[in-house]
């Protein structure tokens, strides 16, 4: 099966330029014979800790109605993430809309940090009983968590994998600055590494963009962050067929895999920790502390802003 991946130049917010940069690159994988087309995490909005993340949730149509659309125009199956408002929570979700109607959600099981303020926390039925096979998603930093393999080992044929992976700035601490190469590769072997621990192929989309957002907690002062990573398609035994770095331009590439013949699928996993990767102290810390700070963010200012605004 030929499959693609976009590596996107996502605009902060501006949703209806996101939203014509994802058909085209659409167009374009059709064009190049793709059967799926992957789009990366929060594809319509990018992300950054502004007022304009949720504003956009609301002021523009779901996203699903034109993936939707274009799944049934150019007979494509399409993957991708994005926020979006469901009456009663914000959610980051990810959905494998085919041609037929058919669509298939996962929203994200934990928000990562900072991301905890415009969504909260979704569901861990990660796994879509297709017509054309088992297929598993991850998330960002759900590729770094040992429950999001438990939960699907030895189940899926093919996985598809998205990120918006923030980059560290000048306003973070000298101690994460000084792990920004680190961070990088960190990005871009998660996939790979859940390519070999579950032994079947990896499509992972992410972006080439930086977004202008707000210091969290720290008023109106202003921090420009890259994402960081690479788009890729990944072989079953981990070995990267094609990939886009997140300094080189948007596009897309393209490659085929074989989804259900894989004889090397495996089975059980052993890992007992929380993390898949030993992270460093500091990213602990991090997740431990920030997190439920964001969480308040969330509750008392931007789900109330859902509720208040929401037609």
């Amino acid at each position: 099966m030929k499959i693609s991946a976009v590596h996107m130049n996502s605009v902060l917010a501006d949703v209806d330029h996101n939203m014509n940069i994802a058909e085209n690159e659409i167009k374009k994988a059709k064009e190049k014979g793709a059967e799926i087309v992957v789009l990366p995490e929060f594809f319509s909005t990018g992300f950054a800790f502004t007022p304009k993340i949720p504003e956009a949730v609301l002021k523009y149509e779901n996203p699903q109605i034109k993936l939707s659309m274009w799944a049934k125009k150019y007979d494509i199956i399409i993957g991708g993430s994005y926020i979006w408002f469901n009456g009663k929570e914000g959610l980051n979700t990810f959905s494998l809309t085919f041609p037929s109607g058919q669509i298939y959600t996962h929203s994200k099981d934990i928000p990562t940090v900072y991301e905890h303020f415009c969504y909260t926390y979704g569901d861990r039925d990660s796994v879509f009983q297709t017509p054309i096979g088992n297929i598993g998603v991850a998330m960002c930093w759900e590729q770094l968590r040992t429950d999001t393999v438990k939960r699907m080992i030895g189940k899926v044929d093919l996985l598809l994998t998205c990120s918006c992976w923030w980059g560290f700035c000048e306003d973070d601490p000298e101690e994460l600055q000084a792990l920004s190469d680190y961070h990088h590769e960190l990005a871009v072997n998660a996939p790979i590494k859940l390519s070999k621990i579950f032994g079947v192929p990896v499509i992972h989309a992410s972006h080439h963009a930086v977004f202008e957002g707000l210091a969290f907690f720290k008023g109106q002062k202003r921090q420009t962050r890259t994402i960081v990573g690479a788009t890729q398609i990944i072989n079953e035994k981990g070995d990267v067929i094609d990939r886009k770095l997140f300094n080189e331009d948007g596009g897309i590439i393209t490659a085929e895999i074989n989804i259900n013949s894989q004889s090397d699928k495996i089975n059980e996993y052993n890992g007992e920790n929380y993390w898949i990767p030993n992270l460093p102290p500091v990213y602990l810390r991090l997740w431990e502390k920030v997190n439920p700070f964001c969480e308040k963010y969330y509750n008392d200012v931007t789900k109330t802003y859902y509720l208040n605004n929401y037609k």
